[in-house]
């Protein structure tokens, strides 16, 4: 089946000084997704292995404080615009190598979109196929709220994709109170935690019609 590609847009990424000693991980090396078993059939489970290259990189980090474990973890990972890596394992931990921060994919300067998670973004982007693509933020963390609000105060449009939970609307009842001309665009996954809830479950519906068959 062919699977048409999605532009992928490199993230911001600002100068930074070598990273702290203080910061629990560190990273070993990066590399293009695809190689690692684990990690490809992670994104595969997660609907979004077909748009993620270009956005998103295998990484093999350390804990600075176990000293006797030489061999590395791995997981996913994406550069915020302080270029430090954010990243999510196969089992749902997720943490950053260094500080964390917002992770800014260009696009059309006029039309911001805010996730909070780039998994959702990713979603997003699979399922919505937007033309011309606007400006996507991702907070990478709720407390990275006031930064996103930040740098899109002279942004004339503004669509607000975060979860439909108790901290996302709490997220999206600040940014509104803000910015009353944002628009909360939550009821496109009306009934679904989050963008990527949607398409995994769209996903099993799909797998589900297959194994059944066409109905005689």
């Amino acid at each position: 089946m062919h699977v048409s590609m999605i532009p992928a847009y490199k993230p911001v990424q600002y100068p930074t000084e070598s990273q702290p000693k203080g910061y629990t991980f560190e990273l070993v090396r990066a590399q293009p997704i695809g190689k690692n078993f684990v990690l490809t059939k992670y994104l595969e489970s997660r609907g979004i292995l077909d748009v993620a290259d270009g956005h998103l990189n295998e990484i093999y980090y350390r804990n600075r404080h176990q000293t006797d474990n030489e061999r590395p973890f791995y997981a996913i990972g994406w550069k915020n615009e302080l270029s430090n890596w954010e990243f999510a394992n196969a089992k749902g931990f997720k943490s950053s190598i260094g500080a964390k921060g917002i992770s800014v994919i260009p696009g059309n300067p006029h039309h911001t979109a805010l996730f909070e998670g780039y998994m959702d973004y990713l979603s997003w982007l699979k399922i919505k196929r937007p033309v011309p693509v606007p400006t996507a933020i991702v907070l990478n963390s709720i407390v990275q709220l006031r930064t996103a609000m930040e740098r899109i105060k002279d942004v004339p449009v503004i669509d607000v994709y975060f979860d439909n939970d108790e901290p996302g609307r709490g997220c999206t009842k600040r940014l509104m109170e803000t910015f009353p001309y944002a628009r909360d665009r939550s009821d496109e996954y009306h009934g679904y935690k989050d963008y990527n809830d949607k398409l995994m479950n769209r996903m099993e519906h799909e797998i589900h019609h297959e194994r059944a068959g066409p109905k005689r």
